[in-house]
């Protein structure tokens, strides 16, 4: 399955939209920082900025897949939001893992 430019779209797109999330998550914080690290925000904004950029990569990609030719239903939605939440647990995991 060649989908490396779908992958790159999507992945283009959450990178495109990575400042808009942090400037929502922290607000004025993130405005004023130069050297602005996730590992300072707290957890469930840092758990909610990572769902949203998640959430948006998923669901770009999975619609780019389904407009290759299958038929649109239900299942994209469910699909988005299953590999979404399954991906960001792996983020929190990977996040209580690392040590700074």
């Amino acid at each position: 399955m060649n989908s490396g430019g779908v992958h790159a779209f999507s992945s283009t797109l959450s990178a495109f939209l990575r400042l808009k999330f942090l400037q929502f998550f922290d607000g004025k914080n993130f405005i004023n920082k130069n050297d602005f690290s996730i590992y300072e925000l707290p957890f469930i904004r840092k758990m909610l900025y990572i769902f949203s950029l998640v959430f948006i990569h998923h669901f770009s990609l999975l619609i780019l897949e389904i407009l290759k030719g299958t038929i649109f239903n239900r299942i994209l939605l469910f699909r988005t939001i299953f590999s979404s939440i399954f991906t960001t647990i792996l983020c929190i995991i990977y996040f209580f893992f690392k040590k700074n």
